[in-house]
């Protein structure tokens, strides 16, 4: 085993055992109660030996190893062993002097417990688990936590953890070798010299087709789409389609991709051909399926762009002409009111008109006329079919990517055939039978010419743009895709959904199919009435003729000392640089030790430390690699750069601030803001130079010329950041909000959400109800909000007028056991939420699955905004974990301060390397702050000030002006080296 194929860490090698030192009173009596049995092996003992006896029995049963150092213990669980076993208070664990007592002490508590000794049986039967588990592509940092549990199961004693280290590097090298060999046989040799060729700089090219299939898309244009289309096609070409994607796992198959994707060509011509060509058949295979998701994110893109460009210039044209119709109207009018008031005796010839009308001008103004009407009817249309040129440039390509439709959407496979065939030569024109009915409501009027006949320019317009909803809806997918598959394809399967349905109802807490309706109408009835009975209490909400009517909720409750206090502290808070802040909170928190390889091997550079921090720096400040190169000595760009490619990524970013966040949560001051259950979520928007598929216009902040993306972070009622996540500004907010609540990987036991207007559907309301969660919005225009009943023969009261509709009990039950599919599917994320939540919105009116949630959340809604108009707690609740997240929008500015502010790169993962950086670099400055804010509170606090946790709250904890962003770094060369 060398160095570089170590994943565990000096701590983890030889610290096995991390006794907590907090944990709740729930935790203590689940992991060290005695039973009545227990109780009488450990009383057969000695009494002085008791104590040591009764600990090693519980860390043997939770653990599965003895304890080396007992007085590491916690003094809680020594305290409630010893009221278990009726023995004096202590502050020491007495154990046998004598090796022999104490060995024979662990062999009584092995075999009192059921527990054998790891033997060569064992050993052997640890492979076995260990290569089966290995051939399901897990990786060696989870074969080991896992291989620890299967022992603990199995009720073997865990060895040493370079023991099992070992196993687990030996068998993943040699199942590796295995698999890479067996992808090597099944490709063909057409395949093989494929991979070369991609290998390989082509004439005038200086990348390789390698190289260019890891970047991600600029902004859609017809350049843009050709490109990708052709890189699309060139990667068929390879035959990677005949290969059989079933030999490789797909968690696997993920991860051999991320790896290859860190490599050059230079690098893979260095493996050996076994190993070379499997990598890339990996990198191709997923590559393939990214390709598709972005030419459908593209193709989506390019056509509401050109819509909204179309609109805009039609909105143009017809405030143009409006005006010159209001003058149109004037000449017809008076030209008939010449004519009304004509003598009926007298003949009227032209020239008599002509002499009292202007012939130019009435001409000119039914000319206007007849364009204002046509604009009217048929403008947007026209102006939509000048570009059916451009739009044809790729359209052609983009038709023949494998469409598949779902149940109910042949007519458009149908269509997109005919296309195919159009564009053959197999059919001259359109044929009778072309179906229509997607085409758009503004497009009908030109569909078919004067002879009957459809205009395919019309026609197909409209079918690129019904493309466009059906991919968002799922109706049009492409099962060789990664996001866009049929939607039950993003949930469990079958199988996995067989095995699962029958305990899923007591893993959600959610009621049977039977039960579903009896227990939403009595959770609906109960609701009503206590808002009933809260009605009219304070003066937020009334009821004034049938109608809602609101008045300004009272400012938050704030006392007078806070502003006094924050000045105190803010004054206090030392300056401190960066790079010092940073090396300071890992000396407490340790978290460097979660920025590793892929692969989790251990091995590190040459000055490691140094370039690692001045990494993440180059990322959270917007500075880049060759500005921070030149603001720190002994770092060069090749050295930052490797740190970036191999170190620095979204996942050990997370892991790394998931550590500062946990530690947080553990400091005592932060229990005075929140217990870590409230969180909130909110996207902050950046502007964006540089070309990329994730950059939007957004008009509010950034006018109709300059685009932006968007940080979308979820933030913590401790102020802690738990989720990042890079957006578009173009979809709505709350597509995004559950990503963050499921894949939340710290300790905080988040239960109720908040977000603003934006971040909120009825679906959801839904979605966030059946996992688990309080979803509490603030909700713009509230009291213009529908609300449902559940009964139309129920009388509410007062609340009857706002009550106006009736939600459909009926489809929910009907569609239950498929709702809590799709649930514990996002549960146990077999897709990104937004995907799923993304697809649930954009699905047809008639799809029975969104009408169900869509009834459900309409429930959901109605009884949080019941109960929002009667509980001032609540409206404060929210309103003051808003104002943590808004005001934590302060310290990403200050932080992220080079070009501006601004993001000059359209990379997703470069983007998503910085914005991840920023949330870490946030946490943090929380840390460290919250350390030293404690401290000059306890100062005060001895200096006789009365400062209680009520007035504490309300003191942020994220003051960020005396953290120096800018300058030289590591002025005092501080670094580990």
């Amino acid at each position: 085993m060398t160095a570089k194929e170590q994943f565990l860490t000096n701590q983890q090698r030889y610290q096995p055992l991390m006794l907590p030192q907090r944990f709740s009173d729930e935790e203590m009596v689940r992991d060290w109660t005695l039973s009545r049995r227990d109780c009488q092996v450990v009383n057969k003992y000695r009494k002085q030996y008791r104590l040591g006896f009764a600990i090693q029995l519980c860390a043997m049963r939770l653990y599965g190893r003895f304890l080396n150092q007992l007085h590491d213990l916690s003094s809680r669980v020594i305290s409630y062993l010893s009221s278990q076993l009726d023995l004096p208070p202590t502050l020491t664990v007495d154990v046998p002097e004598r090796e022999a007592t104490l060995l024979e002490h662990r062999n009584n508590i092995l075999k009192y417990l059921g527990f054998q000794r790891f033997d060569n049986k064992a050993e052997a039967d640890l492979d076995r688990w260990i290569e089966e588990h290995a051939r399901q592509g897990l990786l060696p940092d989870e074969l080991f936590h896992r291989a620890e549990r299967y022992l603990l199961l199995n009720r073997i004693v865990l060895p040493g953890p370079s023991t099992i280290e070992r196993q687990i590097i030996r068998i993943c090298n040699q199942v590796h070798t295995q698999l890479f060999e067996q992808v090597f046989d099944q490709m063909s040799p057409e395949l093989r010299g494929a991979i070369d060729d991609l290998l390989q700089t082509t004439d005038g090219n200086q990348r390789t087709y390698f190289n260019q299939l890891k970047e991600y898309p600029p902004a859609a244009k017809i350049s843009s789409l050709k490109r990708y289309l052709e890189r699309y096609d060139n990667l068929v070409a390879t035959g990677i389609n005949e290969f059989e994607e079933k030999v490789i796992d797909t968690a696997f198959l993920h991860y051999l991709y991320r790896l290859t994707k860190r490599y050059t060509a230079k690098d893979m011509k260095r493996f050996k051909d076994h190993k070379r060509y499997a990598l890339m058949v990996c990198f191709l295979l997923e590559s393939r399926k990214i390709l598709l998701d972005n030419l459908v994110k593209m193709h989506d893109q390019y056509m509401t762009e050109l819509c909204r460009q179309t609109r805009n210039s039609h909105d143009k044209k017809h405030k143009e002409f409006r005006k010159r119709q209001k003058k149109a109207i004037d000449a017809v009018l008076d030209t008939t009111h010449v004519l009304l008031e004509w003598p009926e005796e007298q003949p009227l010839y032209k020239n008599d008109l002509w002499q009292r009308i202007d012939e130019k001008h009435l001409l000119a103004s039914i000319e206007d006329l007849h364009i204002f009407k046509r604009l009217e009817e048929r403008g947007y249309c026209d102006l939509l079919l000048t570009r059916y040129p451009s739009l044809r440039k790729y359209f052609s390509d983009f038709i023949r990517l494998p469409f598949e439709v779902a149940k109910g959407s042949g007519p458009l496979i149908k269509a997109i055939q005919f296309v195919r065939q159009l564009d053959d030569g197999d059919l001259k024109k359109l044929p009778e039978n072309t179906p229509t009915a997607f085409i758009p409501r503004e497009l009908r009027r030109s569909l078919k010419d004067q002879t009957g006949n459809i205009n395919r320019n019309v026609w197909e317009m409209g079918l690129a743009l019904a493309m466009k909803d059906a991919l968002r809806s799922g109706d049009l997918y492409l099962p060789q895709s990664k996001q866009h598959v049929s939607f039950w394809d993003l949930t469990l399967n079958e199988p996995n959904w067989d095995e699962t349905k029958h305990t899923v109802y007591t893993e959600l807490q959610q009621p049977l199919p039977h039960e579903v309706r009896s227990a939403i109408s009595t959770q609906f009835h109960e609701a009503v009435s206590a808002a009933q009975k809260r009605f009219g209490l304070d003066n937020f909400a009334e009821i004034h003729n049938g109608r809602l009517k609101l008045k300004r909720d009272d400012k938050l409750d704030v006392p007078d000392k806070v502003n006094q206090l924050q000045k105190v502290i803010d004054a206090h808070m030392p300056s401190i640089r960066i790079e010092q802040l940073l090396m300071e909170v890992d000396q407490m928190t340790h978290y460097s030790r979660h920025f590793v390889p892929i692969q989790h091997h251990q091995s590190r550079p040459k000055n490691f430390y140094k370039s690692l921090m001045a990494a993440i720096i180059s990322q959270a400040t917007n500075l880049g690699v060759v500005s921070m190169s030149n603001s720190v000595n002994g770092v060069t760009v090749d050295m930052l750069r490797h740190i970036l490619q191999y170190y620095i990524r979204e996942e050990t970013l997370v892991n790394a601030s998931a550590e500062i966040v946990n530690q947080h949560h553990e400091l005592p001051l932060s229990a005075v803001y929140g217990s870590g259950t409230l969180s909130s979520s909110d996207a902050q928007r950046f502007k964006i130079r540089a070309d990329s598929l994730l950059a939007s216009y957004y008009p509010r902040y950034y006018g109709y010329y300059e685009k932006a993306i968007g940080i979308y972070t979820h933030v913590s009622d401790q102020y802690s950041v738990f989720s990042t996540k890079i957006i578009s500004c173009s979809p709505r907010e709350a597509l995004y909000v559950l990503d963050g609540l499921l894949e939340n990987n710290t300790i905080l036991k988040i239960r109720e959400h908040t977000t603003d207007t934006h971040g909120y559907t009825e679906i959801v309301f839904a979605l966030c109800h059946l996992l688990g969660f309080y979803f509490m919005p603030r909700i713009r225009d509230l009291k213009d909000q529908q609300l449902y009943r559940i009964d139309k023969s129920v009388d509410y009261g007062d609340l009857n007028h706002l009550l106006t509709k009736t939600a459909d009990l009926s489809i929910i039950e009907e569609q239950w056991e498929y709702m809590m599919r799709v649930v514990i599917s996002l549960k146990q994320k077999t897709a990104p939420a937004h995907v799923i939540v993304q697809r649930l919105t954009n699905s047809s009116p008639s799809d029975r699955l969104t009408k169900a949630f869509t009834n459900l959340g309409r429930i959901i809604k109605t009884e949080y905004i019941l109960r929002y108009l009667t509980d001032k707690d609540l409206r404060q609740t929210v309103q003051r974990q808003l104002n943590k997240g808004e005001y934590r929008h302060k310290l990403p500015r200050w932080i992220f301060f080079a070009d501006q502010g601004e993001f000059t790169t359209g990379d997703y993962e470069e983007i998503m390397n910085k914005a991840s950086s920023l949330s870490f670099v946030s946490n943090a400055i929380l840390y460290w702050n919250t350390i030293k804010i404690n401290d000059v509170v306890e100062q005060l606090r001895q200096q006789g000030e009365d400062i209680d946790d009520k007035t504490l709250s309300h003191i942020s904890l994220l003051p960020y002006k005396h953290v120096l962003p800018n300058g030289t770094y590591f002025i005092e060369d501080e670094g580990k080296g």
